[in-house]
């Protein structure tokens, strides 16, 4: 990596924000029923409510190992799901997702295993188990469970260097074309979200699982900006992607 690129290396480095393309990924998906009034009271302007559900992905891919997990919104006639907490294994994965989208990544562990027809999946930041995801394999999908596009709607802004607020935010739908193969069913057993000091995870109200199932991805992305919020409309969302720097930091 050089300080200084040619302008033609900078404009190829760009490609990799404008188009990329995750091989080889196997995605572990759980999605829950949550209650309503609390997607209701959390989704930011100009996002609205869809349907209340939140969707858990933990992949294990050439490119990273991590998770995603987004609650369901709309805007205008758009339906995707508003990043809520992405964990990824490498800072390389943060920090592509955090500059380029906008996405709520942190760097943590996430773990799977698929053994004896039993499914197991965690998430673990600093030293404590985040989320379980525990499910039974019933077997491959006899029909498509799987759309061929994703959605998912992230804000954009930055906080001003002196701490006097946060710009306008861009919402930015960040979308995926997705091929996939080897779609197998499962039955979710148990799916546990544990508060943390530093994450959100505790919050979700999940009244129930709805499904679960695993495939093999391939992703292309692309992504547009949609409207823009002012930035002190959006203040009281700029730091749920953050860790908590009130317990880790004073202020004279």
């Amino acid at each position: 990596m050089q300080i200084k690129m040619t302008r033609e290396d900078a404009q190829f480095m760009l490609k990799h924000f404008a188009t990329p393309h995750f091989t080889n990924t196997r995605n572990y998906i759980t999605v829950v029923e949550v209650d309503p009034k609390w997607v209701a009271e959390i989704l930011p302007p100009p996002l609205e409510p869809a349907a209340p559900i939140v969707s858990i992905s933990m992949s294990a891919g050439d490119q990273f190992s991590g998770l995603v997990l987004g609650v369901q919104a709309k805007f205008g006639d758009i339906v995707g799901d508003w990043g809520l907490a992405y964990v990824m294994d490498t800072d390389l994965a943060v920090i592509f997702g955090r500059e380029g989208l906008a996405e709520p990544k942190k760097l943590g562990v996430t773990a799977t295993e698929l053994k004896d027809g039993k499914f197991v999946g965690t998430v673990s930041r600093f030293g404590q188990e985040l989320l379980r995801v525990e499910a039974d394999v019933i077997g491959p999908a006899t029909e498509p469970i799987v759309g061929d596009t994703l959605d998912n709607f992230h804000f954009k802004y930055t906080i001003n260097a002196d701490g006097s607020g946060i710009s306008d935010a861009d919402l930015i739908l960040s979308h995926f074309d997705c091929a996939t193969e080897n779609t197998t069913i499962m039955q979710p057993t148990k799916v546990e979200l544990n508060d943390s000091p530093f994450d959100i995870y505790g919050q979700i109200p999940v009244v129930k699982p709805v499904a679960a199932f695993y495939a093999d991805f391939d992703m292309r992305g692309s992504a547009k900006y949609l409207a823009k919020v002012s930035g002190d409309d959006f203040l009281p969302w700029a730091f749920f992607k953050h860790d908590d720097y009130r317990l880790t930091m004073s202020i004279d």
